[in-house]
Parts: C-alpha cells; structure tokens; sequence
C-alpha cells in the first residue's frame, strides 16, 4: 500500500498544477455524484451553517470544499517529491506576518499555535521556513493513521525538514514538555471531541472541542496564537497570525474558535477551504449519549443561549393515541437536548396538536398513499438529519429512515422482528410477545430512550391549557372507535347512559366527540335522545380545536381510543371502556384521573350501564 501511495505520490508530481487542479476538479464532481457519509456531512453542514442559501448555493460551495479537500490530500502525496523552489513557493508571508514571527521569534517564551483544518494546513507545518531559530523546533500534534506503515510514512515526510510529531494518543507529555522548553507547537484545534470535549457554540450550533489547548497553555504558559494558511491559488497560501486572549469563557481555544468564525461569516462563499466534510457538530460520539447533553465545563456555555440547531428528525406514530403516548417521552428527550432542533414526521392532522404543545420546531406531513409514496417521501427532505428516532415499529417507517440519507437511525424492536435497516435499535428481551404488554406502551419506549442516554425525568403531568376553563356541568363523551368496531360500545347502551345522568342533574349538557367516520354512531345518539342538551360535535373540530373542547369537560366517558388519551394528557378526568385490547399497554398515561372498566371477556358490550353510572357518581359527579 506505501510503495502504491509512493508511486501515485510520484506520477502526480511530475504533472504542473493546472492539470492536477483540473484534475482535483473532476474527481470532487464524481465525488458529489455518490451518496457517501462524507456527501451527507458536507451538505448537512453547509445547510445548517447557512440557511438563507438556497440549493445551487450550497451545490456549487460544496464542489469547491471537496475541491479543495482533495487539493490537502494532493499535496500530501505530492510533498515528498518537491523541489525546494517549489516546497519555498508554496506558503507566502507578508510584512505584518514576517514582524509578528520575528517578535515571536525573539521571546524566550514557548508560542502554541492554533491551526484550523484548512486545505493547505500541511504546506504551514510541513515548510521549513516556518520555523522558531535559536536552537528552538517546531513541533505538531498529529493523530496517527490507522494503518501503522501509512503512519510511518506520512510521518516520515512531516519530519524529513526537521519538524517534531507527537502523537494524540501517546505523546501529549512530550508535548508539554517541549513546549514548556520554548519551542514552538502547532496543534489542530477544531476537530470534533465528542464526549470528551467541551461545549461551545460555533455557527450558532453547539460543538464538542478539545480541551487540550486550554490544559497546555495554562501548564506551559505558552504565547496561544492562532495562525490561518489562507489559499490563494493552487498548492498556494497566504499566511495571517493574530494573538489570542485567555480572559474569555474558554480561554485561547474559543477565542480561536471565534476568530475562525469570523473568517468563515466574512467570506461571501463561507471559506469553502475550511474541511466542511469533517463531523464538527456531532457532539456525541457514543450511541449511549445520543439523548442527553454531556456539560463537562458549564461556565463555558452558562452566558449563551444555546439555539436548537442541530437536526434531530422524530417519526411520530400513525394513530392518535400513539402520538400522544409517545409525547412525554419526547418530552423528556427535548430537555436532555437543548441544542437540538427537532424535525416531526407525522400524518397531517396530527401537526396542529403537535405544534400546540411545543413538540417540535419542523413539521413534515407524510404524503398520500399511492405508488409514489416512498417517492415523495424522499422528496420532503432538504438536508439529512444526524438522528432519526423512529416511535413506528414497521419496515415501512425503517424505509422511511434510510430514505433521509440520516446515518444514525433508532428504534425498538418488538417480537422478534428484524430491523435490519436501523443502525441502532433497543431490544427489551422479551421472552414472548405477551410479556411486552405488561408494559405500558409510554414506559417501552421510555426504556428505549434510557438506552440510548436519557437521564431527564418523563412526566406524567398533563398539560394543562390556560386559556380554558373547565365547566362543571359539561360531560364529554367518545363513543365511535374509526379504526376498530369491536372497541365500540353500543350506541343503545350511550342512550341509556345519558338518560340516567339526566335523571341525576337536569342542568348536564352532553357533547359526544370523534371524527366524520364517528358520525353515524354519534347522528344515532343524538337522534335517539332529542334533546338540546345533547350536542354532535363529532366531525367539527380539528385536534387543535378538540383539545380545548376536552379541557373544558368536567368529565369524558369514551371507549379506547384516541380522543380519550387526548382529554387525559389535557387533564380532564376520563372513565375509559376496554374490550378486546390491552388496558395495561393502552390505557391512559397521564396523572388527571382516569378509571378503567375492562370486559372480563374482552367483549365491550358486555360491561353494564350500572357499573358505567357506578364509577361516574363515585368519582365525581354527585
């Protein structure tokens, strides 16, 4: 492999640099043209960081950025065969530069550099000219390739004019000490540290930087400047140096992190030499962090707002109860990430609840059903998110997933379904299908989100809605089921219940709920009883709408369904009637009172309206 990246290295130098830029240009095309990791970065990035770009914007920077991120690895192959004519023409100093490493150069005092990823980075380190005197060196901190004779070779080229490497993960002491001898250091300061790193915000996005910087200045007391190779032309560089300050949150490493930002805000292009493919903003390397924001210095972000930025897309559930089972997990995932901005896939008629409770910051509404389904789906998406969190537990919301081009997918697995299409997925250990439904459906997905880092509390308080205030006299009910008949019961039992409460207090008014396939169970009702007092909203009112109308009832009596889960999470009082499903798994999750009366035989219509009327006066109503 050396001896082919030697020969590759070699045939490249003989060329003159407008083949090779030519070259350079055609590769990154056909680079742009294949759905890689690096793509999806790349794209996501320049979206996130620019979002008044519109999409030939960022196609056409993008280009240049791959461009330019291949010119880095060009001239890395091509170093070792440089003439010295060349290897002198390739970084450029002006006066400001030459006097400010001449002051440099006459302190006794060790100086750390602070070096972005810039495309030419390699000529700064590599050249002989950038060099202290005196006896002193110059050092670089590297991070050492994977393939050891790789390794060895790069290195070998980085110190063939007399540069010092130390390695990431062995040589930091070295380092130290020779920088505390007062000689010079450059280390790369704006690589992704995960877990590791500290907090800051960059772009207005919150990134995990290393803390090395800091440590190594306060230790060494060392002079931090930051120093930017900026290109001019192919293989050619103009280099800038300014002085960093230790009196901000941060010290030298978010000033440099500052000045980086000003130079890319200060490019009508958004300095596409800056290695825009590297990961900046995934701040947790490990899947068991996913959920949770790991502060490991607070004062460092304790006087900036942080903005929710980073992508974070969620596919709610399909039906209504599922959605708001699902919400106070999202909940709790939304306060262990503030950072994050939460993009919501669901159905369309679920969107205005969803926005009504602060659920996210996006919405995506699911296309129709059809041939083209997955199609369209593709199309909604504008960037690739970082995380996709799946509530669904079907291929086709797995499909959906990859659909994104998102690199990171959870979810459950249930059953002992397969869910190859997931990078990452929860598997509670069932032993058979019946013990997950000893599990109430909220606290299985809890588990999941645990799994993956949550540490914030999911909440069972309702959300209680302001603006309304609740009536004694009003009594919602839900007698339609549209997705099951079974869990319906019957329209002459509702009669009977309502004429018995009407017999209780004369001054109730009666309100049955649900959507326009409810309508022929609720028209029944209402024609059955004749009575003003007996309203059919069923059909009228969008979730938005019907969420204000539950939260006005002093009680809702409803079968299994949807709407009663929505007038528990507003925190109405609820009497629920189960048949055949699974009042463990299903039943309402909120604390606002809620009885359940279940079927001994799974059968709906065999509760009676006694023990309905039985459960209402106890709770509430007499």
């Amino acid at each position: 492999m050396v001896i082919l990246i030697q020969i590759i290295g070699f045939s490249l130098s003989l060329c003159n640099e407008a083949i090779l830029e030519k070259l350079v240009l055609i590769l990154a095309r056909l680079f742009l043209l294949f759905p890689t990791n690096r793509k999806r970065i790349l794209l996501s990035n320049l979206t996130h960081a620019f979002p008044n770009w519109d999409g030939h914007k960022i196609r056409k920077v993008s280009l240049i950025s791959m461009a330019r991120t291949l010119e880095m690895g060009f001239f890395s192959l091509i170093y070792p065969f440089m003439s010295q004519d060349r290897k002198r023409g390739t970084v450029l100093y002006n006066e400001i530069v030459e006097k400010k490493l001449k002051e440099l150069r006459d302190s006794s005092k060790g100086v750390l550099f602070l070096l972005p990823h810039v495309a030419l980075f390699e000529a700064l380190v590599t050249s002989p000219y950038f060099r202290p005197q005196k006896k002193r060196k110059l050092g670089a901190i590297f991070r050492p390739n994977k393939n050891p004779r790789i390794d060895k070779w790069i290195d070998g080229s980085r110190t063939s004019n007399g540069l010092i490497t130390f390695s990431r993960k062995e040589g930091l002491l070295k380092a130290k000490t020779f920088l505390k001898d007062g000689n010079w250091l450059v280390l790369l300061f704006d690589q992704n540290a995960g877990d590791r790193g500290v907090l800051d915000l960059f772009l207005g996005r919150l990134v995990s930087y290393t803390p090395l910087p800091i440590s190594l200045q306060k230790a060494t007391k060392a002079s931090p400047v930051f120093v930017l190779p900026q290109r001019i032309g192919f293989f050619k560089t103009k280099l800038s140096l300014s002085s960093l300050s230790n009196e901000m949150d941060g010290g030298c490493a978010a000033d440099a992190h500052l000045k980086l930002e000003e130079t890319i805000r200060s490019h009508a292009d958004g300095f596409p030499e800056w290695l825009w493919c590297h990961g900046k903003w995934k701040i947790h390397s490990r899947v068991e962090s996913r959920y949770r924001m790991i502060v490991k210095r607070k004062h460092l972000i304790s006087k900036k707002k942080i903005a929710r930025k980073t992508p974070f897309c969620v596919r709610m559930p399909n039906w209504l109860g599922d959605v708001i089972m699902a919400i106070p997990v999202l909940q709790a995932i939304r306060a262990g990430r503030p950072d994050v901005k939460f993009t919501l896939v669901c159905k369309s008629q679920f969107i205005p609840l969803l926005k009504k409770f602060s659920m996210g910051e996006e919405f995506i509404s699911l296309p129709e059903e059809g041939i083209g389904y997955f199609g369209d789906f593709r199309k909604l998406f504008k960037y690739k998110p970082e995380n996709y969190l799946l509530f669904t537990n079907s291929l086709r919301g797995d499909v959906e997933a990859c659909l994104t081009g998102c690199a990171q997918r959870f979810g459950i697995k249930l059953g002992g379904r397969p869910r190859p299409l997931l990078t990452n997925y929860f598997d509670p250990h069932f032993q058979n299908d019946n013990n997950s439904n000893e599990v109430h459906q909220t606290e299985l997905w809890e588990q999941m989100a645990r799994h993956f880092g949550l540490r914030e509390t999911v909440s069972k308080e309702p959300f209680l809605l302001s603006k309304i205030r609740r009536q004694k006299m009003k009594i919602g009910f839900i007698p339609g089921s549209s997705n099951s008949p079974e869990k319906r019961w019957s329209s002459a039992n509702w009669v009977s219940l309502i004429e018995r409460l009407i017999s209780v207090n004369c001054r109730f008014t009666f309100h049955l709920y649900g959507t326009s396939q409810d309508n022929d169970i609720t028209s029944k009702i209402s024609s059955i009883l004749c009575s003003p007092r007996v309203k059919n909203n069923a059909g009228v009112t969008d979730l938005f709408e019907l969420a204000d109308e539950l939260a006005s009832c002093a009680l809702v009596i409803g079968n299994d369904t949807g709407s009663i889960h929505l007038a528990n999470m507003v925190g109405t009082p609820v009497v629920v009637l189960f048949g055949p499903t699974n009042s463990i798994k299903t039943k309402p999750f909120f604390k606002s009172g809620c009885t359940i009366l279940h079927s001994t035989t799974n059968d709906i219509n065999d509760l009676d309206v006694d023990d309905v009327m039985h459960e209402i006066n106890y709770k509430s109503l007499t």
